[in-house]
């Protein structure tokens, strides 16, 4: 795969994505908030048959070359999903998936289980408004159901991380704290360098901050990003308004 040095954009993105080509493009999507709505808590998430009917047909037309690029777990998006995608990337780059294959970072484990114990301390003696993800690669700290704790859960996970030298991950109604240095582009570009994604332009599909590594990365191995929602600025070229029109313009692209 041949590098670009297109620059990256910095501006809120205001266009429609172009269709895809299934024969040239590589298609890389994020899950909650792209394919599926956001939800207070994030295993009440329920994916319906028509969504894993159409990343199956996606896969089989790409010849293979489609990706769930993920916040959650693997496990927990392979449950979901129910197979329909055998290329998966979880927990913002940490775990990788490729086939029956599943690859994870695990230098900084003990960064993170000290930072375990600094939680389990602080619950012992305060009450957290906080829905704790425990997600073994890292822990997520949720507060779509009481947004009113949205300063003391991100005053509490920046505390955690500077003592335990931690990265803190923002992203809709939640914090996350991690130790491994991947990200989602990190995973885009593995995938990008082997078979059947290599030789492709690759498109990456998201809504939050942890997908901006995933547009920058598409964007310097000469594809382009599409960003879910507004923002104010994106490294993403394209947006589209929600999950509904991301499957709309995916279903539109497979009957062209």
């Amino acid at each position: 795969m041949r590098a670009t040095n297109k620059p990256t954009h910095n501006l809120a993105p205001s266009k429609t994505p172009p269709p895809f080509d299934i024969h040239r493009h590589a298609l890389f999507l994020d899950l909650d908030g792209t394919l599926l709505e956001i939800v207070a808590r994030p295993h009440a998430v329920v994916v319906g048959a028509e969504l894993r009917q159409l990343l199956r047909d996606l896969s089989r037309a790409f010849s293979g070359a489609v990706a769930v690029v993920t916040g959650r777990t693997i496990i927990d998006a392979d449950q979901l999903l129910e197979g329909a995608v055998p290329f998966i990337s979880g927990v913002h780059g940490y775990e990788l998936q490729r086939g029956q294959h599943i690859t994870r970072d695990s230098t900084h484990a003990h960064q993170l289980n000290a930072a375990r114990a600094d939680l389990r301390a602080f619950l012992h003696e305060h009450q957290s408004p906080a829905l704790i993800e425990d997600k073994g690669a890292s822990i997520a700290l949720h507060y779509r159901h009481a947004p009113e704790a949205e300063n003391a859960v991100r005053n509490l996970a920046a505390h955690i991380a500077k003592a335990r030298h931690l990265r803190v991950l923002q992203g809709k109604m939640v914090v996350e704290l991690i130790a491994s240095p991947r990200t989602k582009g990190h995973a885009l570009t593995v995938f990008m360098a082997q078979p059947p994604f290599s030789g492709r332009l690759p498109i990456a599909v998201g809504d939050d901050r942890t997908d901006e590594d995933a547009f920058t990365a598409a964007e310097r191995l000469g594809g382009w990003g599409v960003r879910v929602g507004e923002a104010a600025h994106s490294a993403a070229r394209y947006t589209l308004a929600d999950p509904s029109a991301v499957a709309a313009w995916l279903r539109s692209g497979l009957r062209s």
